[in-house]
């Protein structure tokens, strides 16, 4: 009796095992969700057509819900673009074709941006960008350096050795230095590329240069 019920367990094993393999030796036999398995690799930031679509012929090209799919989200409204760089430009000065987002100086190379950096923003006699400037300021500086840049903001009270910019060198800095550092940020400041755009951040460069004679 013990005997044919180890002859049972081997066939019923043998069949198991048989019927775990496909005929061909690479079948997996029925997959659930194959999608799961089998996915479609894109190129990152790529456009897709995507010729099952029911729109296809009859959808814009742009339609991202139609003719062509984004391997990109859109970005989220009033987000900050990611800025262009200079080993495809080859430059880190503004151009015509590309104005104002070309920036890749890396962030120990403070002296040499405060040496070859200028403001591409040229200032208007309506005073235009100074006040953009001083509003972006007031937003996002004035809570450590103050209103007068002065050192003296809330934050700063707090952090401790937040410079007046009137006095002694810090008067001196050049605009590419103060770009950098909005940047990049220095010691205990924080980097603000993420939060500004190099345009608004040129402008705050305006109002800071401004804040160094001792004006507001």
């Amino acid at each position: 009796m013990l005997k044919i019920a180890y002859i049972t367990l081997f066939v019923a094993t043998v069949a198991l095992l048989t019927g775990c393999t496909g005929a061909s030796g690479d079948d997996p036999g029925v997959e659930y969700a194959p999608q799961m398995y089998h996915s479609v690799a894109y190129e990152p930031l790529s456009q897709v057509v995507d010729e099952s679509s029911p729109y296809y012929n009859s959808a814009p090209v742009n339609d991202y819900q139609g003719k062509k799919k984004i391997n990109l989200m859109t970005p989220v409204a009033r987000t900050v673009a990611r800025q262009n760089y200079s080993s495809v430009t080859g430059s880190v000065f503004a151009s015509e074709d590309q104005p104002l987002l070309i920036y890749e100086l890396h962030k120990d190379s403070l002296d040499l941006a405060a040496r070859i950096l200028k403001n591409p923003i040229p200032l208007d006699s309506a005073g235009k960008v100074i006040e953009e400037g001083k509003h972006l300021y007031l937003g996002f500086c004035a809570p450590c350096h103050g209103e007068n840049g002065q050192g003296d903001g809330k934050v700063g009270a707090q952090y401790k050795g937040v410079p007046n910019y009137s006095v002694g060198r810090y008067k001196t800095l050049t605009e590419g230095h103060i770009f950098h550092v909005i940047t990049h940020g220095k010691g205990r400041m924080w980097s603000h590329k993420s939060q500004l755009s190099p345009e608004e951040r040129w402008k705050v460069v305006h109002y800071v240069q401004k804040l160094q004679k001792g004006e507001s």
